[in-house]
C-alpha cells in the first residue's frame, strides 16, 4: 500500500490573513481580510486511546490528534478542518518535518477544538 493512498481525508488548511494596520474600522482596530484556504488530502489520527474510544461512540469534542500532510509550508497561525467544512476544526499547536526515508512529509501535532456534531436548535 502506498503512502498516498493512506492520505484519505479531505481537509482544508486555512490560514488568517495578516491586517493591514491602515485599514481599521470606527474603533481603530484593524479589518480582518479574507482567509487563504489551501484544499490537500491528509490523514488524521488520535493520539490516544481515549479519542479512539470516542470516536467509536460519535466522536471527541476535544483531544490530541496527530495529521500527517504532504511537504507544504503550514504557519503555525493556521488551522485545519475538513473539507466541506462540517464544524471540525483541528487548532496546530507543532509542525514536525518527516524529511527521511522515501516519503517526505509533514506530521502536525494538533487539538481537536470543535466536532462536526453542531448544536441542535428547536422552536417553533
Amino acid at each position: 500500500m502506498s503512502y498516498a493512498s493512506l492520505m484519505v481525508h479531505p481537509l482544508a488548511i486555512v490560514t488568517p490573513e495578516t491586517p493591514d494596520p491602515d485599514n481599521v474600522d470606527g474603533y481603530g482596530q484593524p479589518v480582518a481580510g479574507a482567509p487563504t484556504v489551501t484544499q490537500v488530502r491528509g490523514m488524521v489520527q488520535p493520539k490516544s486511546a481515549r479519542e479512539i474510544a470516542l470516536t467509536s461512540q460519535g466522536g471527541a469534542e476535544t483531544g490530541d490528534f496527530t495529521i500527517f500532510l504532504p511537504s507544504m509550508h503550514v504557519s503555525g497561525a493556521a488551522y485545519i478542518r475538513d473539507e466541506p467544512a462540517t464544524g471540525r476544526r483541528f487548532e496546530i499547536v507543532g509542525v514536525r518535518s518527516f524529511e527521511f526515508g522515501t516519503v517526505p512529509h509533514l506530521e502536525v501535532d494538533a487539538k481537536l477544538v470543535g466536532s462536526a456534531e453542531g448544536p441542535t436548535v428547536t422552536g417553533s
